[in-house]
């Protein structure tokens, strides 16, 4: 059974979006969608409430984040808030690591920059994870697992304001990054607006998915 997991951008004005993915992040259509490499999005017209839902980030691969950081804001890209001063390095993660930035996407949304550390071979720009923020770790992650996702990596990050987990778990080839964040944990209503990445679209289901706190997969 083919399975693909593909995030849904709802924006005020798709089409002045699709042209921002095509000159900053070198997207192309194809058909109904837009495309890097091995990451295809959905665009929507709607009404973002200006916060980042509870599916927070698309994050991109990329062979190297400095040079794929300089590439982009050289085409008009502008770093996020989340990163303001650069590239940063989680140790944590996969073997040797991951060096990581935010770019603001079409509108705001947020477009992340990743590549792992070497001895991992560098990464062709394509799909590298969708990032979906939650306040209560284990039912979000039951629910993904339920659904048939399978979990490739999972680790707790101890930094200094509390424990972050974690988790990878994949779709076929695509990937969600689950994570619980300490101030989210404290107050869920940080994620719970209606957001710009805001669902999933699934190959390989039948109907629609509704999971804790609101997360929606439809079928593709």
């Amino acid at each position: 059974m083919s399975r693909a997991l593909i995030p849904e951008l709802v924006l005020r004005d798709p089409e002045a979006g699709a042209a921002q993915l095509e000159q900053v992040f070198g997207f192309r259509r194809e058909g109904d969608r837009m495309a890097r490499g091995s990451q295809a999005v959905i665009l929507a017209q709607g009404e973002p409430d200006g916060r980042h839902g509870r599916f927070d980030h698309l994050a991109l691969s990329v062979p190297d984040v400095p040079a794929a950081l300089e590439e982009c804001l050289a085409r008009g890209g502008r770093l996020s808030s989340a990163t303001p001063d650069g590239p940063l390095h989680i140790p944590e993660f996969w073997q040797a690591g991951v060096d990581y930035v935010f770019i603001d996407g079409p509108e705001g949304a947020k477009v992340e920059l990743l590549a792992r550390r070497a001895p991992a071979p560098p990464a062709p720009w394509g799909h590298d994870h969708i990032g979906l923020s939650c306040a209560e770790f284990d039912p979000m992650r039951r629910f993904l697992v339920d659904l048939g996702l399978e979990e490739r990596s999972r680790v707790t990050l101890e930094r200094p304001e509390g424990p972050v987990e974690v988790s990878f778990l994949a779709w076929g080839d695509d990937v969600v990054e689950l994570y619980c964040l300490p101030e989210t944990r404290a107050d869920p209503t940080l994620n719970a607006g209606s957001g710009y990445w805001r669902r999933l679209r699934a190959e390989g289901i039948d109907g629609p998915r509704h999971g804790p706190e609101g997360i929606e997969i439809l079928p593709l």
